[in-house]
């Protein structure tokens, strides 16, 4: 006798129906061809990496998913694709054009307190753009992930940007303690208000300082942001992160994408590899981003080399639930032609099968002999457009 779970699969995945499965597919490889057409080539990494590999990279999470081989090497299945690439151009690609575009469709698992929009096995879509440093590839990965939410269907989304070392230098301005810093940040992250302005108040930081932390979750806006900010008197690290977002800010113009963007100073990922400008997008009828990246210029070193880079993902899975809530997801399959046969006409059914799929139609073949009446109540049964019907 079956037990219950042989009929289940495990938390936090779901098996992806008929006409879903073909939505998912149109998705990908509308995503895929706007990554080739902007010059990027696509990658396929191993599902589960040594564990050593997300080590060295700093990645290992209480979320992965871990198990043994007959070796006792220690897998992990893949959590991010960032990684998987910088290990795989630190190795593998070192010969042609010094910067690499890169682009993957993956399956990533990640342990989490699954509700809509947030599963243990989960679809991305991705670029990367190693060996490229400067606002100019950072301004290219925003105006892509434009191009790329719109090649998916999605127009009113809203990408945030960010620049990690304008709140690094609040927090060296502020001289407060590594311990105090991490605090800091991980209320950022976690969007705790309270907890934020309480560390605030409790460290030795000046009147402005403190005032400054506290608006930082709030500060959002256009360029007239950047100006308000540098009138507090940055110190230099935040000063050149500002200007950085405005140069970024202003090639994104000339690509006719800033009309997508906002900044938000306070915007932190809960990864720890940035190091400049990161964003994340927002659209609604979804309360998590469905994009995200940004420049991780450090991430290379753990593999031996020393390489800029930016990047972004997007959660297939999260694009999908949003047009299906919209009742703009195209999963209804059809076909062009059901030919159905009468009894002793198979052979002559299965000729004008493959002749029409020769010509280009996507055609279903009757399993068993049909007459008329039957053949039209299947055509309709099996969703196709028209009917052919061979018999004596």
């Amino acid at each position: 006798m079956l037990n219950n779970k042989a009929l289940q699969v495990p938390y936090g995945t779901r098996d992806v129906l008929p006409g879903e499965a073909g939505a998912r597919r149109i998705i990908e490889n509308k995503l895929a061809y706007t990554f080739k057409a902007w010059g990027y080539d696509e990658v396929v990494t191993p599902t589960f990496e040594y564990l050593d590999t997300f080590a060295a990279a700093g990645q290992l999470s209480d979320s992965s998913f871990k198990f043994f081989d007959r070796r006792n090497n220690i897998l992990l299945l893949r959590s991010d694709m960032t990684t998987p690439l910088a290990r795989l151009v630190a190795t593998r690609l070192n010969e042609g054009p010094a910067v690499k575009r890169l682009f993957y469709l993956a399956n990533l698992f990640r342990y989490e307190e699954t509700q809509a929009g947030r599963q243990c096995e989960f679809n991305q879509a991705g670029v990367e753009m190693m060996g490229a440093a400067g606002p100019s590839a950072d301004a290219e990965m925003l105006a892509l992930a434009v191009a790329s939410l719109q090649a998916a269907g999605l127009n009113d989304f809203v990408i945030s940007v960010g620049q990690i070392d304008f709140i690094n230098g609040l927090i060296e301005a502020a001289e407060v303690t590594e311990l105090q810093a991490q605090e800091l940040k991980r209320c950022l992250i976690e969007h705790d208000v309270v907890r934020l302005e309480a560390l605030a108040d409790g460290s030795r930081m000046s009147p402005e300082q403190k005032d400054l932390f506290k608006e930082l979750p709030f500060l959002h806006g256009g360029l007239e942001l950047l100006d308000k900010v540098e009138a507090c008197g940055l110190n230099n690290k935040s000063s050149k992160a500002v200007q950085d977002l405005r140069e970024i800010y202003a090639l994104a113009e000339v690509y006719g994408a800033a009309g997508y963007l906002r900044f938000d100073l306070g915007l932190l990922r809960d990864l720890d590899y940035y190091t400049g400008m990161l964003f994340e997008g927002y659209a609604e009828d979804m309360g998590f981003p469905i994009i995200g990246g940004g420049r991780y210029d450090t991430m290379m070193e753990n593999f031996g080399r020393s390489c800029p880079a930016t990047g972004f993902a997007i959660g297939i899975d999260r694009i999908m639930l949003i047009l299906s809530r919209r009742r703009q997801l195209d999963n209804i399959s059809s076909w062009d032609v059901l030919v159905a046969w009468q009894a002793g006409c198979l052979p002559q059914a299965i000729a004008q099968c493959m002749r029409l799929r020769r010509s280009g139609k996507t055609v279903k073949l009757a399993a068993e002999p049909f007459n008329q009446s039957e053949a039209v109540d299947a055509q309709r049964a099996n969703a196709c457009d028209t009917l052919l019907y061979i018999e004596d």
